[in-house]
């Protein structure tokens, strides 16, 4: 299969559940990338946080690309932004207003920095913020922000029942998305990791037939309903993945991502 460019989901699909990438995985990608095959993130962390996952790849950050937010920004590594879709200041007032006891944020994202509400707790704030390799800001009343994703973050079994007492109006005002249990992002409308791997491909000049998806979750659903890209599910994934992929790895602890471009991708 002549493939030109490879996508791939972070958290359980190239990281494995100790939060690094095998390494056999890192030499199969690393081996693709030398053959000109491009192989981007396609994640819901922000650049910075994607930079520190991708450091072993030793990738020229000017040469190289990464979708991020889930969707929300399509970026070169070196940090041009090439597509945004930034919430409005509608869209801040609404999360701010979604808050409820037990519920930690809404937080806010930009390029750079983590944000939480102006009377908002920052409990926990730093940590999260470290993880994506972010700053942290408080929120100045009537500002204007370029915020590209909110979020909540809270016990599985509470998010839960939060999503469920959603309003129809803010279902539609929102992509809501979830790559694990215990957290809720928000995105504007149409936002996705499939519209923007879309617009990346259209950038590039590539045509869905030559490109290769992995993806694992809920907010990879959207890029595995493109059509003509060649989806792989990994044996971790959700059920709803795995029935629409073209083909089902091994999981993200066993090699998953090595093992299917390595049985379908021509390297030659």
């Amino acid at each position: 299969m002549k493939i030109k460019l490879i996508a791939v989901d972070l958290d359980g699909t190239l990281l494995t559940s100790r939060k690094k990438v095998s390494p056999k995985t890192l030499a199969t990608l690393k081996k693709a990338r030398e053959k000109g095959i491009l192989v981007v993130p396609l994640s819901g962390r922000p650049l910075p946080g994607v930079l520190k996952v991708f450091e072993p790849f030793k990738l020229d950050p000017a040469d190289n690309f990464a979708i991020c937010y889930n969707g929300g920004l399509v970026q070169r590594m070196d940090g041009e932004v090439l597509s945004a879709s930034p919430l409005t200041d509608e869209n801040v007032e609404h999360m701010l207003a979604l808050k409820q006891t037990g519920i930690f944020g809404p937080y806010f994202m930009d390029t750079k920095d983590f944000y939480v509400a102006p009377k908002g707790s920052s409990f926990g704030v730093g940590f999260l913020a470290k993880a994506r390799n972010m700053g942290v800001k408080r929120m100045v009343p009537g500002q204007h922000y370029e915020f590209i994703k909110g979020e909540f973050v809270s016990l599985p079994s509470k998010i839960k029942k939060f999503r469920a007492g959603f309003s129809p109006a803010t279902e539609q005002e929102f992509e809501i998305s979830a790559s694990g249990g215990q957290c809720l992002e928000f995105n504007t409308p149409g936002t996705s990791k499939g519209q923007a791997l879309t617009t990346l491909l259209d950038l590039l000049n590539i045509q869905p037939e030559e490109a290769m998806v992995f993806g694992d979750n809920n907010n990879d659903l959207s890029d595995f309903q493109l059509p003509g890209v060649f989806k792989v599910a990994m044996g971790n994934a959700i059920d709803e993945i795995k029935a629409a992929a073209d083909y089902v790895t091994a999981s993200n602890n066993q090699d998953g991502i090595a093992l299917a471009v390595e049985k379908f991708v021509d390297m030659g």
